[in-house]
């Protein structure tokens, strides 16, 4: 998906949010912003708004210098979500549908997002996801194909969210013990993106093979993936690719095998999607209309 003209502006808002969360004071905060800005000035509509993120986030670091600019806040959403895995793990007992309730959990989760201007209360989220309505709903395809795939690849998002990828990937396990299970993730830190070492921590290699990607944008770009991610990317029978940043990296690819689970969070991917900003989205990746 290329960029628009309100992804500039996003960019921008962006950038005082990372000052603020690494405690800048305004003389900092200015030079970020400073930074940012001639970054902007710079930027190619024809790029995906992950390829323009990764090089303001990598000024901004390098400015800083620390690789990880939301470290703190990572532990401190991941802390949270594991206040509410207690509940999402009765809903999902209790489902006549356990993968579903299971993907919709996972989807709950993306709402974790520090890179987005419209913010949403997670406890909220999870506790209305259970009897939510998506917006464009092909969950149950997703749940058809499992039963005859011999592989399964989820393509994380952030932070936080990935404890609910790693409770998706368990249901899955539970009623497909045989089957491959690959859970990808960001080559490096970039914004709140799940990368391997919290993959790691919630030990989602029980459930599945974490499968570091190699890539620096905060979206699966596939001309930036690792060779050996790429080869199995291509050799799998089904994908889900978790949130935004992903989808917007990877919607004109056109493929059957690829479903998109997010919420619709910037008023750009609401109108690519055809949908409302809030609203739930799970979408085979064919299916998505042309840009």
């Amino acid at each position: 998906m290329n960029m628009k003209s309100d992804c500039l502006v996003c960019l921008f808002d962006q950038a005082l949010r990372t000052a603020k969360a690494n405690g800048c004071d305004d003389e900092c905060a200015r030079e970020i912003l400073k930074i940012a800005a001639l970054d902007i000035a710079s930027f190619s509509l024809k790029q995906t708004p992950p390829e323009a993120a990764v090089r303001m986030y990598g000024d901004i670091a390098a400015y800083l210098g620390k690789e990880d600019l939301f470290e703190r806040q990572k532990i401190e959403t991941l802390n949270g979500a594991f206040s509410y895995l207690d509940f999402v793990l009765k809903k999902i007992d209790e489902a006549q549908c356990k993968i579903d309730a299971a993907l919709r959990a996972s989807v709950a989760g993306n709402v974790i997002d520090f890179a987005t201007q419209v913010r949403f209360d997670i406890e909220e989220e999870i506790k209305k996801i259970f009897e939510a309505q998506f917006a464009i709903d092909e969950k149950m395809e997703i749940v058809k194909r499992l039963k005859d795939a011999k592989s399964f690849m989820l393509i994380g998002d952030n932070v936080g969210e990935h404890l609910y990828d790693r409770v998706l990937l368990e249901v899955i396990e539970n009623f497909y013990p045989d089957m491959e299970k690959y859970y990808v993730v960001r080559g490096r830190p970039i914004i709140n993106d799940v990368t391997e070492q919290e993959a790691a921590a919630v030990e989602m290699d029980v459930v599945a093979q974490i499968v570091n990607s190699g890539v620096d944008t905060p979206g699966f770009l596939l001309k930036r993936v690792n060779q050996q991610t790429r080869a199995l990317f291509e050799s799998v029978d089904l994908i889900v690719a978790k949130g935004m940043g992903n989808f917007e990296c990877m919607d004109t690819l056109k493929d059957e095998r690829v479903f998109h689970l997010f919420k619709v969070k910037c008023s750009v991917v609401a109108q690519r999607v055809g949908k409302s900003v809030g609203d739930l989205v799970c979408i085979r990746n064919d299916k998505i209309k042309e840009e």
